[in-house]
């Protein structure tokens, strides 16, 4: 028996901020955004003595929060909610998280699944266009292609260089660190890397880019927060919405799925600036692998 799917509205662009600046918040400023991120359609008018008292903080902890959130002050904050309040019905804000001991097999599905169409939906509204072409670009000139990616991000990274193989792009993947610190420091200015990081701060993917920067290389960085270390030293950013009530301690799996949407894209992108070649490639490379099928 099929499932009935409640898909939500586009999640307000506050909500969105929020999530993708958690990893920046202090414990007492993420006690308050978690209680945002709970109670968003409640927060309207909500006074700021409400708001510390609720979220178990003083009101100067507010204060800061709303200034690291970048308003002015806390009225302009409590601005943005009530302009907030006409992006998307009233409904939960938390999604993959809501999983319960007490769901069965059709309950966590569908949690899951609409969780993960919110967040490409969510990420939809916030891709930058012109990194995503001039990301393209890049990749179609570049002499050499190289991929920094580790743990989950590993998939998301194979999956583009797959794509781009069949185009005839010649990309490699580096998920070893010594392998990354071999690769990054033989770049050079007609090169380009790619560091694939969902929170934006793998050490080794840092490091391999800032090296491949230091030749010269172009660097096109992906993750899903806001304010990390790979957007600082990324040439290009491509960001995506992670849906997730994460930390470090999970699995953000809209993280990866909005990733991987969103190469797509990019390889789409790649494609259309090889005009004919990318028909032709792609028609020798499906007729290859279906000699291997028969």
């Amino acid at each position: 028996m099929g499932m009935n799917m409640n898909f939500e509205q586009v999640t307000p662009t506050i909500v969105l901020d929020i999530r993708s600046k958690m990893q920046d918040f202090n414990p007492a400023q993420k006690a308050v955004a978690n209680y945002i991120l709970n109670n968003f359609y409640d927060m309207e008018g909500m006074p700021i003595r409400d708001l510390a008292v609720e979220s178990e903080v003083s009101e100067a902890t507010v204060s800061r929060f709303v200034k690291a959130m970048g308003y002015e002050n806390y009225r302009a904050f409590q601005l943005e909610v009530t302009k907030s309040k006409a992006e998307r019905r009233k409904g939960s804000l938390k999604g993959y998280a809501e999983v319960t001991e007490e769901d069965n097999a059709p309950g966590i599905c569908r949690k899951i699944f609409e969780s993960n169409i919110q967040a490409l939906q969510d990420t939809l509204t916030v891709i930058d266009y012109d990194a995503l072409e001039r990301a393209a670009d890049l990749i179609a000139r570049a002499r050499r292609l190289c991929i920094f990616a580790q743990g989950r991000s590993k998939v998301t990274a194979n999956s583009i260089r797959l794509r781009l193989h069949r185009l005839g792009i010649e990309g490699t993947l580096y998920t070893d660190p010594h392998e990354q610190a071999i690769a990054s420091s033989l770049m050079g200015p007609e090169d380009v890397a790619v560091g694939i990081s969902t929170f934006g701060r793998s050490r080794s993917i840092l490091v391999s880019i800032r090296r491949a920067a230091a030749r010269g290389s172009s660097i096109i960085g992906v993750t899903s927060y806001q304010n990390t270390p790979l957007e600082k030293e990324a040439d290009i950013l491509l960001r995506t919405v992670n849906n997730d009530e994460a930390d470090f301690g999970s699995e953000p799996s809209c993280a990866s799925v909005t990733q991987m949407v969103m190469l797509d894209c990019l390889y789409m992108l790649v494609a259309k600036r090889m005009e004919g070649k990318a028909e032709e490639r792609f028609k020798i490379t499906r007729d290859a692998i279906q000699q291997e099928k028969e």
